[in-house]
């Protein structure tokens, strides 16, 4: 009887222990937690590299390389440095700034004092410092920068650029900036962007023909537009180039369409030979003073659409196009933000063009997005012979300059910053905006032959 009762009590252990077994190995109400890969950031700064003393101050951008995301505040230390003085040249800012959680930057102003010293240019250095950066922050390559401020107190009289003394330039500074009429109607629009050929390059087919009136040129150089089938190609999957690539050579010809558009009308902001400032000297052209289109547009014949007709017959846009993008999202050039990104054309490169609006840098709303490019300030340099003279006013291209960190975007209108469309997720892209340069001069990545202009 004993031997029966040992061997059920074992029995019984057994297989209490075979359900534990098994309990323990089937229960997955608690799983272990795996570790999360910490989310590291890298800080640099943004700004101007020039300003003047009789500017309210300037400012500088302290941008972490994506959204902070630590759940609290992330504290930044800054330093001023340079041949400017704090306290007698500018008032200096505390030397700490405060990104919120969310947030990928934020801005420090620097007002200056205008004092009536004649001192010469001076600067200001801003270094960023590693001093209290968390473990998962490190500073980028990017984490100085050297604003020159120009005096603006002379002592001769005020010899300012090529125009000295009480000179007065005799050039034309006028401008148009008038919208101009469109009275024709165009025939049947051809577009499509669908096929992806052997060689990994989208395709676009099109006849070139707008969706919406138009005008041809002032004069007519041509009585009808090409219709014909154009055929433009770009990479499917575009990637940034080591260099930029102008859309004019090195004499300021133009060599490259920057895109086009959604309905197949090219996109070419260059401005050709009539509407460059001649020298009448020599009867030549300085190709370093053209004329800038959307200022001038009158002159080279532009219509409502910001566009006209060279004298091949080909459309093409120069500007904000924007009587385009209202057919895509009505109310987008008057200050209606879109729901989502609004791609209005394809770059030469393949990286797509968005119309004034694209995603933030946390990537969870559509802000409006503007360009860093500025007037220069002061006078021209040239005679106003050889090279126009008086103010810079924006009547020429080169009255312009790019100013890093005084806008969102880069040198070339873009910015390097995730967007998803029907075609797939883009690393970079364009931006028609509402101030110059409106349409990029320039492209990131590497244009295709199809867009070349000439030989």
């Amino acid at each position: 009887m004993k031997e029966v009762l040992i061997i059920r009590f074992l029995g019984l252990a057994f297989i209490s222990a075979l359900m534990a077994l098994a309990v323990g190995c089937g229960d997955d109400s608690e799983p272990t937690t795996q570790p999360q890969e910490e989310i590291t950031y890298k800080v640099s700064l943004n700004g101007p590299s020039t300003a003047s003393e009789d500017d309210m101050g300037t400012g500088f951008k302290i941008v972490l390389d994506r959204a902070n995301l630590t759940g609290s505040s992330m504290n930044v230390k800054y330093t001023l440095s340079g041949t400017a003085t704090a306290g007698d040249d500018y008032e200096s800012p505390s030397g700490s700034v405060s990104i919120a959680d969310g947030d990928s930057e934020v801005t420090v102003e620097v007002p200056f004092k205008d004092d009536t010293e004649v001192e010469g240019d001076e600067t200001i250095i801003v270094t960023l410092s590693n001093n209290g950066l968390g473990s998962n922050v490190s500073l980028s390559s990017s984490n100085t920068l050297t604003i020159t401020v120009s005096d603006n107190d002379t002592d001769n009289g005020g010899n300012n650029g090529g125009n000295t003394g009480n000179e007065t330039c005799s050039n034309d500074d006028s401008m148009d900036q008038d919208a101009h009429a469109c009275g024709e109607t165009p025939g049947a629009n051809q577009y499509d962007d669908n096929t992806v050929n052997f060689s990994g390059n989208r395709e676009v087919v099109t006849n070139g023909i707008p969706t919406h009136d138009y005008r041809n040129q002032i004069p007519k150089i041509v009585s009808n537009l090409d219709n014909s089938t154009k055929t433009y190609e770009f990479d499917n999957t575009p990637e940034k180039a080591s260099s930029t690539t102008s859309i004019t050579g090195s004499d300021g010809t133009p060599k490259w369409k920057f895109g086009v558009a959604k309905n197949g009308v090219a996109i070419d902001p260059a401005p050709a030979e009539p509407f460059i400032f001649e020298n009448p000297n020599t009867g030549e052209y300085n190709w370093d003073w053209v004329m800038e289109p959307n200022n001038n547009m009158d002159v080279v014949g532009l219509d409502c659409a910001i566009a006209h007709v060279q004298p091949d017959g080909l459309y093409h846009y120069h500007g904000n196009m924007a009587i385009y993008a209202e057919q895509l999202s009505p109310g987008i050039s008057t200050g209606t933000t879109p729901s989502e990104p609004v791609q209005i054309g394809w770059a030469a490169d393949g990286f797509p063009i968005l119309y004034m609006y694209g995603p933030n840098a946390a990537g969870n709303a559509v802000v409006k997005l503007s360009s860093s490019h500025m007037l220069k300030s002061g006078d021209r340099p040239g005679n106003g012979t050889t090279a126009p003279c008086g103010e810079y006013n924006g009547k020429y291209t080169n009255d312009y300059e790019f100013v890093n960190g005084s806008g969102d975007l880069d040198e070339c209108n873009g910015i390097a910053r995730d967007v998803t469309l029907g075609t797939g997720t883009y690393s970079y892209f364009y931006v028609i905006t509402e101030e110059f340069p409106f349409i990029s001069r320039c492209l990131v990545g590497s244009p295709n032959a199809s867009f070349k202009i000439g030989p």
